[in-house]
């Protein structure tokens, strides 16, 4: 059963999710409307979780001093959401090569989301995750979202 972005968007809720096409601009029109602040991340050169590391710490804006770990990492998803709005939508754009060149490492990285996910859903706050990957077999634990267009 896949789950439906427009209504995930609707009720305020993060979470990692995959889906096998490109968000469609309405969906993220959607997402700017419920004032969620949307962080597109290309994952297409990354192959290890260094690479992943650096590509979010970019994309985030992390501080310096990041320890590019798993814990770090997650200490800095848990860093104060800037602005007023409802949270974030990380678009994890090209994620196919990561997922396939190291499973274990990119399953940590979404179990990570995850986590992060939970602790914002419990401050209010959504920390939303779509992860872009071309089949269901590189990520079967997640949970699928749709896209209609509109």
């Amino acid at each position: 059963m896949k789950t439906d972005f427009h209504a995930l968007i609707a009720s305020c809720t993060g979470g990692v999710f995959r889906c096998h096409s490109p968000l469609p601009d309405a969906a993220l029109e959607s997402a700017a409307r419920a004032a969620l602040r949307i962080v597109p991340i290309r994952l297409n050169p990354v192959r290890d979780k260094n690479a992943f590391l650096n590509a979010l710490a970019a994309a985030l804006e992390f501080p310096a001093h990041f320890g590019h770990n798993w814990d770090a990492f997650y200490d800095c998803l848990l860093d104060p959401v800037r602005g007023e709005g409802g949270g974030t939508l990380l678009v994890v754009r090209e994620a196919s090569g990561f997922a396939r060149a190291d499973p274990d490492e990119f399953a940590a990285a979404m179990n990570t989301l995850a986590d992060a996910a939970d602790y914002w859903n419990g401050a209010g706050k959504a920390l939303l995750t779509v992860v872009e990957l071309e089949t269901p077999a590189l990520a079967p634990g997640l949970a699928e979202i749709s896209c209609p267009a509109s």
